[in-house]
């Protein structure tokens, strides 16, 4: 059984070994362990150090024609070329954040979740589209041997809204009317994506299907704010109508002219 603390055992040589098999020995060993490489270990270091010096001061052969190892320079520092580790750049992280369209189209902040009860604020631009991607700079994994940290990305995932739907730089809507505000015209109101209540002019004789525009009620950009364009439809009263209702209706079908044939878009 080999004694661990023997010089040969330490530097992995075997007893006999010539002066340059000693040298080599600990030329390799020194780097791996020395202080300042990447994953040094300074006693095991010092280890190698003495049974280098131990076994270099040695003055018996190694075998028959082999050098002797010459006595050591005490004192005297032993040259290493340690290569320092370059700084390299932590890796970007992603992460998805859920907003409603309200938040999307209008900006503002949202909390990001980070997991063990940690958050982030996270600043969304206002119309900010479906899986859009904010780039968070120095928010990622952080960076190696004094490396800057990468960056966190996020997608931005846009929940459906129960009114309004993104089409481009347009909100549409559906603009619900009875029958006699779309034949005779009446201003209805609609409550905004931000809560406003806007009025709407709807015209005289407006048509199932018709669409009615409001310019810059939509999503902001670089290239202005869109449009709210609302789809109109009509409301068909439900359930049975009375005799007088019945017969009101029958005398102004009677009275209004023919269907159009093509419906007024």
């Amino acid at each position: 059984m080999k004694d661990p603390d023997d010089p040969h055992a330490v530097l992995g040589l075997r007893p006999g070994a010539t002066r340059e098999q000693v040298d080599r020995a600990f030329r390799a060993l020194a780097l791996r362990h020395h202080p300042d490489a990447p994953g040094g270990d300074r006693a095991a270091y010092a280890r190698v150090r003495h049974a280098y010096e131990a076994l270099a001061g040695s003055r018996a052969r190694a075998g028959p024609g082999a050098e002797r190892a010459a006595p050591p320079r005490r004192g005297v520092p032993i040259p290493v070329r340690v290569r320092r580790a370059r700084p390299r750049r932590g890796a970007d992280l992603t992460a998805p954040l859920r907003v409603g369209l309200p938040l999307a189209v209008h900006g503002g902040t949202a909390d990001l979740d980070l997991g063990g009860g940690d958050t982030l604020t996270v600043a969304v631009p206002p119309g900010t589209e479906h899986r859009a991607r904010l780039r968070l700079p120095g928010r990622g994994a952080p960076g190696a041997h004094g490396g800057a940290p990468g960056d966190l990305v996020v997608t931005v995932l846009v929940a459906d809204h129960p009114v309004f739907r993104r089409v481009g730089r347009d909100l549409r809507a559906t603009l619900p009317l009875g029958y006699a505000e779309a034949v005779l015209g009446t201003e209805a109101a609609i409550t905004a994506l931000d809560g406003r209540v806007l009025r709407v002019p709807v015209p005289p004789g407006t048509a199932q299907g018709a669409t009615i525009t409001l310019p810059g009620q939509g999503v902001p950009g670089r290239g202005g704010t869109g449009a709210l364009v609302l789809a109109v439809a009509i409301d068909v009263p439900a359930g049975p109508l009375s005799a007088d209702q019945r017969a009101a209706l029958e005398h102004l079908g009677a009275a209004l002219p023919a269907p159009r044939k093509e419906p007024r878009r």
